[in-house]
């Protein structure tokens, strides 16, 4: 049975009601209706928006940097929750539980928008992590940072 053998395709035309309403399932959809479906329901963009946020936060790059620069907040809430951390009113504090107290180093640097504290964590086995955390620009004058039961804890 090597040879092909045309199948025969009964073609039945069914009753029309008048007025069609487009079809999503099948062939049968055109590609305009296939389109706008795809954009009304954007729940996959949203997955694709947050893994790209966590690849750039990866590279130690901040997500939007245009909106950051209006919104410093948002760009500290970004870091913070890159590196699983938490955001106070007053403060944040980041776990860093199995890392000695002396492989963290902060360094503190003040610009005229925000006050900026790099954190760089010495890993023995990689890379160092290395973040900028754009603090708001009056933290400088109260910032105090603790180290405890492998939390690094920054108070403004």
């Amino acid at each position: 049975m090597d040879d092909w053998v045309a199948l025969d395709i009964e073609v039945k035309e069914g009753a029309s009601s008048g007025t069609k309403t487009p079809s999503i399932d099948g062939l049968r959809a055109d590609a305009a209706t296939l389109q706008a479906h795809f954009d009304t329901h954007v729940d996959h963009l949203e997955e694709v928006r947050q893994r790209h946020t966590e690849v750039l936060i990866t590279a130690g790059m901040l997500p939007e940097t245009g909106l950051a620069e209006h919104h410093p907040e948002r760009a500290l809430a970004w870091v913070v929750e890159g590196i699983n951390g938490r955001l106070n009113p007053d403060g944040l504090s980041i776990p860093l539980l199995g890392t000695d107290e002396k492989a963290v180093q902060l360094h503190v640097k003040q610009t005229q928008d925000a006050t900026l504290v790099k954190l760089d964590v010495e890993d023995p086995e990689g890379p160092n992590l290395v973040r900028e955390l754009p603090l708001p620009n009056d933290a400088s004058a109260s910032l105090t940072a603790t180290f405890t039961e492998g939390h690094l804890v920054l108070r403004w």
